[in-house]
C-alpha cells in the first residue's frame, strides 16, 4: 500500500531531480563569453554645426567608415555582446580651427542571465560604449569662461592616470573607474597646451579680482546707506583678498623654474598649493590655435578623442559607491573583455595615419 511517507520522499526526490537539472541549466559568465553578437548599422544622427556644408557629407561618411573598421578590427568577435554603430555629425569646432566637427558611434549591449528561464537574454540599456570625436572635444573640455590666458578661455583636464600606448590616458574619475579617453593627434602635437604654475597663478588671479570687483559693484548699487556700503565691500574683500595673498605669496616666492613647471590643481576656484597627480592634481590647458591648419578641407580629421566606457559592477550612475571595488573576473567578465579588447587592440597608428586625409 502506497504510504503519506512514500508520496514524501517521492516528492522529495522530484524536487531534488528538478533543483539538480536547474542548477546544470543555470547560466554562467563562461556561457555569455560564448555567445557571439555582431556588428551593425543604426541610423546617423546629424545635427551639424560650423564648416558643414551638405557637399562634404559623403567625405564624412567614408572617414567615420574607415575609423569604424579600425574599432571593429579591435573589437570584432563581440563576446556576450551586440554591437550598434552609426555616422554623427554634430559638435562644436574649436574656436578659429575652421573644422567640421563629427563622430563614430558605438554601443554594445550585453546579455545577461534572465533569473527565470536561466537562459542569455539582451539587455536593452547598456554602460558600454565607445566612441571616436573628430576634430572635437565633445564634453571633454570643459571651459571656465571666467578665466582666460590672453583671450583664450581655460579648461580643466581629467586626471591623467598613465599612458596607453605612448599616448596620455585619461580617466573620469578617480573614484568610479569606468570612463576613459585619449586624443590621438600629430606627432609631437597637441591640440590643446598645457599651463605653466606662472600662467595659471595670473590667470586665476585676474579672475578672482574680477569676481570680486563685480560682487563688490552690485553691493554698493544696492545698498540703502553708507554703513551698508561699508558692511558690504568689507563682507568681500574678506573673502578674496586672502586668496589673493596667496597667489601673490607664492609668485614672488617661488622660483622661476619652479613656475615653469606644469601646473597641476584640483580645481580653478581658488589656489592653496600645486598637487602631484597622484593625489588628483589635474592639468589646466588652453587650446593650441596654432595647432590647426584652416587652409585645408573642413573635413579632414585633425585630431581625434577616443573615449570608452564600461560596466564595472558599481551599478548606475549616481548610485553608491562600494568600499572595494566590484571583481570584474566575478561580476562583469563580458564588460571586462570588451574593455581589455578596446584598449589593448585599438590600432592608434591607423587612426593618427588618417590626420590630414
Amino acid at each position: 500500500m502506497f504510504s503519506f511517507k512514500s508520496f514524501y520522499y517521492l516528492v522529495f526526490i522530484l524536487f531534488c531531480y528538478e533543483h539538480l537539472v536547474a542548477q546544470k541549466d543555470i547560466c554562467t559568465q563562461d556561457d555569455l563569453l560564448n555567445k557571439i553578437g555582431s556588428w551593425k548599422k543604426n541610423e546617423d544622427y546629424l545635427s551639424p554645426g560650423k564648416n558643414y556644408t551638405e557637399s562634404t557629407k559623403p567625405e564624412i561618411f567614408r572617414r567615420l567608415d574607415k575609423i569604424q573598421q579600425i574599432v571593429h578590427e579591435a573589437y570584432a568577435q563581440p563576446k556576450g555582446m551586440e554591437a550598434r554603430w552609426k555616422h554623427q555629425i554634430y559638435g562644436t569646432p574649436p574656436f578659429k580651427s575652421g573644422t567640421v566637427g563629427y563622430s563614430l558611434w558605438a554601443q554594445l549591449f550585453e546579455y545577461g542571465c534572465d533569473v527565470k528561464t536561466h537562459n542569455p537574454v539582451l539587455y536593452d540599456e547598456s554602460d558600454d560604449d565607445v566612441c571616436v570625436f573628430v576634430n572635437h572635444f565633445d564634453r571633454f573640455f570643459i571651459y571656465d569662461t571666467s578665466m582666460r590666458v590672453g583671450n583664450l578661455f581655460v579648461a580643466l583636464m581629467y586626471p591623467r592616470v598613465g599612458k596607453l600606448k605612448e599616448v596620455d590616458l585619461f580617466q573620469i574619475s578617480l573614484v568610479r573607474v569606468d570612463e576613459r579617453f585619449i586624443i590621438i593627434s600629430r606627432d609631437g602635437q597637441l591640440p590643446y597646451v598645457p599651463l605653466t604654475e606662472k600662467q595659471y597663478l595670473v590667470a586665476l588671479k585676474r579672475k578672482l579680482q574680477n569676481e570680486e570687483n563685480s560682487i563688490v559693484d552690485r553691493s554698493l548699487k544696492n545698498a540703502k546707506n553708507n554703513d551698508q556700503k561699508s558692511n558690504a565691500e568689507k563682507f568681500w574683500t574678506s573673502r578674496y583678498d586672502p586668496k589673493i595673498k596667496l597667489i601673490d605669496d607664492y609668485l614672488s616666492k617661488a622660483s622661476e623654474d619652479e613656475l615653469n613647471k606644469l601646473a597641476l590643481v584640483k580645481d580653478m576656484i581658488d589656489f592653496k598649493k600645486f598637487y602631484a597627480e597622484k593625489e588628483g592634481g589635474r592639468i589646466p590647458v588652453i587650446l593650441n590655435i596654432n595647432y590647426f591648419n584652416t587652409k585645408q578641407a573642413a573635413y579632414l580629421p585633425q585630431f581625434m578623442l577616443v573615449y570608452w566606457m564600461w560596466n564595472n559592477g558599481e551599478g548606475p550612475g549616481g548610485g553608491l559607491l562600494r568600499p572595494v571595488p566590484p571583481d570584474m573576473n566575478v561580476c562583469c567578465r563580458v564588460s571586462k573583455y570588451f574593455k581589455e579588447s578596446i584598449e589593448q587592440n585599438l590600432d592608434l597608428n591607423a587612426l593618427r595615419q588618417m590626420l590630414d586625409k
